[in-house]
């Protein structure tokens, strides 16, 4: 706390702070950070939260989005546009609520995805930057390892540019889950390489520091024997020392002297089997919401909820939920109406493994046609979620819900400019199309993957992005989908200019259309600018579009 106060000491003095919490899990990195944040309200520091989301389906840089559209909530228009400023419409595609707030915003000018994506970047580091010149700001990013890429990119590029700012970014992590190939390893490597940054590692508490932890809980004393054994069983692991004495008092095991600890006396060796044993000791009714939501996620909403608890009225979840809050397993989320939360990530873990395969299929199958009822026309945004969960039953349902979810997902991750998200969902979609193939899915899965590929590999690996695009096309025309070959031949992806793949797709399209169309005088502009840029004579390439 003393190292996390410096480095708020610092940002509200102009010199901007990261500092990472890592430990394993229930280490108290999350309670520390709101710890951190109690702090910093009182020292009239603006502070958010974005929680990174365990399951696939969560929207693209939703560890931003969440922060940003809480600030957006609180704030008035003319404030909004000049700490924008020009960037409003860039972050408007990542958090529609601003568009609401600055409904005249004109849409973003096109550009290459690096250049888009820099933009984007760029916007949101300059807003976040003049957000804190008026009051400091404190961005607490919890559970990074779960993380999507293009977050991580964003938190990288945001190192570079807060040396000077009023800004503190906290992010925690379990350290135990990282490998070398692990998206946040070379994050944080490169955030090791910044000035602003530092790195907290949280331990165990010691056998006297377990003692107090468990009389300040207690409220009493207790017997020497009683600490040693759960500190030797729990290794100061404050979540599980909770678990441990909330399962004990629930037995009535917790008071007592050394004589009394009998054989009887028993701490379960791991803490998912002291969440399970608590968890029991649940009414059945609880129990059945709890895993339904176990299911939905780590948050889920009383609506989806009562939507799926089929047999159980209404009035009975609400006392369910409410017996769930009193025994700590769930929180309701501030400034929210029906939205609660899991208090830790191993209790809702705990609770969808005891499910059988079989059974956690159907539940995903039910939850997923509730979202589409519950979103209605609103899909496309939450596509990755739909797509999760059809998956998850695809072996109930089958692969068409997961393929239409995961191409709809692929294309908000491209508008978006998160682009290893969109290379996610259009590999997800082609690989549940070959398991049942479709001519229509899988070329418009194919000519996603290209495309995503294109913006996210670089120029270096463009054979990769023309492979895909080149089998997308071959599918469209065998299938006499003029449409569909066109507008892979003529897709505006700066890179495919100059390239030989472009320009053959773009010859071979020529030859399916009437060559007196719109589309055919698109497609001569591409043919002759890839020949110009892959030959530097655009008059003689003129001379030779002619011919065709």
């Amino acid at each position: 706390m003393a190292e996390l106060t410096a480095a708020l000491d610092d940002a509200i003095t102009g010199q901007g702070r990261i500092v990472m919490l890592a430990g394993e899990p229930g280490i108290g990195k999350t309670r520390t950070a709101q710890e951190l944040a109690s702090y910093a309200g009182g020292q009239g520091v603006h502070v958010l939260w974005g929680w990174c989301y365990e399951q696939e389906g969560a929207p693209p840089f939703w560890p931003w989005v969440q922060p940003i559209r809480d600030y957006v909530g609180q704030c008035d228009p003319q404030r909004l546009q000049t700490e924008m400023g020009p960037g409003a419409a860039d972050i408007a595609e990542i958090v529609p609520e601003v568009r609401q707030i600055l409904p005249d915003l004109a849409p973003p000018p096109y550009l290459d995805p690096e250049q888009a994506r820099f933009r984007l970047f760029d916007s949101i580091a300059a807003f976040l930057k003049n957000a804190a010149s008026s009051q400091p700001l404190l961005l607490i990013l919890d559970d990074l390892h779960w993380a999507d890429k293009p977050s991580l990119l964003l938190l990288e590029f945001l190192a570079r540019q807060m040396v000077e700012s009023r800004l503190l970014v906290v992010g925690t992590y379990r350290d135990m889950e990282l490998s070398r190939q692990h998206p946040l390893s070379e994050t944080l490597a490169q955030l090791s390489r910044q000035p602003v940054f530092q790195r907290q590692q949280l331990l165990g508490l010691s056998q006297e520091e377990t003692g107090r932890f468990i009389d300040g809980t207690g409220g009493e004393t207790h017997a020497q024997g009683l600490v040693e054994t759960i500190h030797s069983r729990t290794e100061g692991n404050p979540f599980f020392i909770t678990e441990v004495v909330r399962l004990l008092a629930e037995r009535q095991e917790l008071a007592g002297d050394d004589a009394a600890l009998s054989t009887e006396f028993s701490i379960p060796e791991g803490v998912r089997d002291v969440i399970g044993q608590r968890l029991n000791r649940l009414p059945d009714d609880c129990i059945q919401a709890l895993t339904i939501a176990s299911v939905i996620g780590r948050e889920f909403d009383f609506r989806l909820l009562n939507t799926l608890s089929d047999g159980i009225s209404e009035d009975l979840i609400l006392e369910a939920l409410d017996q769930a809050l009193a025994a700590g397993v769930i929180e309701e989320l501030p400034g929210t109406a029906g939205l609660h939360r899991f208090s830790h990530a191993l209790i809702q873990q705990t609770l969808a493994e005891e499910l059988s395969a079989t059974r956690r299929a159907r539940l995903h199958a039910r939850i997923g046609e509730a979202l589409e009822e519950l979103y209605g026309a609103d899909t496309k945004r939450h596509a990755g979620a739909l797509a999760f969960h059809f998956g998850e039953a695809e072996a109930v349902l089958g692969p068409e819900n997961l393929v239409r979810y995961a191409l709809l997902a692929g294309e908000h991750a491209l508008a978006t400019h998160a682009y290893e998200e969109a290379l996610v969902h259009f590999q997800r979609a082609l690989s549940a199309t070959e398991r049942q193939p479709g001519d229509a899915g899988m070329a418009a899965a194919l000519f996603g993957l290209g495309r995503a590929q294109g913006a996210a590999l670089g120029r270096q690996q463009l054979d990769v992005a023309f492979t895909s695009m080149r089998s997308a096309f071959e599918i469209y025309a065998g299938e006499d989908d003029v449409a569909g070959a066109v507008a892979v031949a003529e897709y505006p992806l700066h890179q495919i200019a100059g390239h030989h793949g472009g320009v053959d797709l773009v010859s071979r399209a020529l030859r399916l259309i009437d060559p007196d169309s719109p589309e055919a005088g698109r497609l001569l502009s591409r043919y002759v600018l890839g020949l110009g840029l892959g030959e530097g004579d655009y008059e003689a390439q003129w001379t030779r579009s002619t011919k065709l």
